[in-house]
């Protein structure tokens, strides 16, 4: 059976300056479960994470770990919460990674009976047994990613802070700490708050989303209530042109049909149209092969999480 493990009622925070960062929100994260916390920048994310890590007074509201208020409890709160923040030192570069956790897991009070075996456990969990006694500064940016959420699950917290993590990573880094993440919340039963600016790995990952813009909730439910709101209205027509446009064509095409998107890479031109009627799919394929344009392909899906974001956001002005 779930339950509440982050429970965030109200929240806000305004600077001295008269800055209003978050505007008040509130949320649950419970067992088990990954919420994705979404924003575009300067959306009060970075802000959430710290209030909700104590590292942040709020100027109202609250945030509870496992029931206990991390304003009046922090220190018996922290004891449930783990965090791998972005931008911060998660890690030290100087010590080894056994060293690195021997050095955390001394300040989150794993008893020293403990310790080495969880180290042991943990290394194995993020497959960086084999590298244990290297300097953490020899190693690439997704073995510190992993590093350094080893060294957060130390004390075996309940809740996991996420902001960014695989922020920098290559392609195969990346989704092997996102199957972590994944195994986190399915087989250990963690509950997570996860930031990203990757759409595709919190539509992947997330059970839940959350999106804010200017410190407000714009938008908070399941991943999959969320993506059918907009799917019952929102049908996105692709079209695959063989070829790069001329920049003249580009604009002539833009002026002829307002609504569409367009993007260029590797020798080919990407049409896009998010709710369009059939004639005017038809007129557009009909201007195309006027232009003596080659056609690769015509596909009709579903909006992503990300372009649901971007409506949502854009919405929000």
């Amino acid at each position: 059976m779930t339950e509440t493990a982050l429970d965030v009622h109200d929240l806000a925070k305004t600077y001295p300056n008269g800055v209003q960062a978050v505007a008040g929100i509130s949320f649950e994260v419970r067992t088990g479960e990954i919420l994705a916390l979404l924003g575009p920048n300067g959306s009060g994310k970075t802000t959430t994470v710290k209030m909700v890590a104590g590292l942040v007074l709020p100027s109202r509201g609250s945030a509870e770990v496992m029931g206990l208020n991390v304003l009046k409890r922090r220190t018996d709160a922290m004891r449930h919460l783990g965090a791998v923040l972005e931008g911060a030192r998660n890690v030290y570069w100087q010590l080894t990674a056994r060293e690195n956790l021997r050095y955390f897991g001394s300040l989150r009070g794993v008893p020293r009976r403990q310790l080495e075996s969880r180290i042991d456990d943990l290394l194995t969990d993020v497959g960086l047994a084999a590298e244990q006694h290297r300097p953490v500064g020899q190693f690439s940016r997704g073995m510190q990613q992993k590093l350094a959420i080893a060294a957060a699950l130390l004390h075996d917290p309940e809740v996991l802070l996420l902001d960014e993590p695989t922020l920098g990573l290559d392609v195969p880094a990346a989704r092997a700490l996102e199957e972590n993440i994944a195994r986190l919340a399915s087989e250990r039963g963690k509950a997570v708050l996860l930031t990203t600016h990757t759409m595709p790995l919190a539509e992947r990952l997330a059970h839940r989303v959350l999106v804010i813009r200017r410190g407000e909730t714009v938008a908070y439910d399941t991943t999959a209530r969320l993506l059918a709101a907009h799917n019952s209205h929102a049908d996105v027509t692709d079209i695959l042109v063989s070829g790069e446009l001329s920049p003249d064509l580009l604009s002539t095409l833009r002026n002829e049909f307002p609504h569409v998107e367009t993007g260029q890479t590797n020798g080919s031109t990407q049409i896009t149209w998010r709710d369009a009627q059939q004639a005017e799919i038809l007129g557009l394929l009909n201007w195309l092969d006027g232009q003596n344009l080659a056609i690769a392909n015509v596909g009709r899906r579903q909006p992503t999480l990300e372009e649901v974001f971007m409506t949502l956001t854009q919405e929000a002005h």
